[in-house]
C-alpha cells in the first residue's frame, strides 16, 4: 500500500524592492544614492539629493511628492544626456558656504 501524498506548503514570496544604488551618469559606478528631504511650507514638492560615492557628484532637484527614486534617477540621466548636469550640481565647498551663511542669518535674526 502506498502513502497518501501531502500537499506542499508554499512559502510567501517576498516583494522585490528597487535597489538603493544606481549607476552614476558621470563615472559609471554603482554608487549613486538618492535621498529625499521635506521642504518646509511646501506640501506638493520635496527636495531630491543625489550623491555619488565615487566621483562625489552632488545634485539637488525639486520634484513633485509623487516621484520615487527611480523617477528622480531618470531625470538625472536625462540631464546628463543633455549636458545640463552642472546646473543642479554643487561642490562641497558651496554647500559648506551656504550652511555657514544660513547659520549667520539665523544668528542675525535672533538678535
Amino acid at each position: 500500500m502506498a502513502r497518501r501524498r501531502r500537499k506542499k506548503s508554499l512559502k510567501p514570496k517576498r516583494p522585490r524592492h528597487p535597489s538603493r544604488y544606481f549607476q552614476c551618469p558621470r563615472c559609471g559606478s554603482m554608487t549613486l544614492t538618492i535621498d529625499f528631504v521635506k521642504i518646509k511650507g511646501n506640501e506638493e514638492e520635496k527636495m531630491a539629493i543625489a550623491k555619488c560615492g565615487n566621483c562625489h557628484l552632488y545634485c539637488e532637484l525639486k520634484v513633485p511628492k509623487v516621484l520615487d527614486r527611480v523617477d528622480v534617477y531618470n531625470k538625472i540621466v536625462d540631464l546628463s544626456y543633455d549636458n545640463k548636469l552642472n546646473e543642479c550640481e554643487k561642490t562641497q565647498e558651496e554647500i559648506e558656504t551656504e550652511e555657514t551663511s544660513e547659520t549667520e542669518e539665523e544668528a542675525d535674526a535672533e538678535q
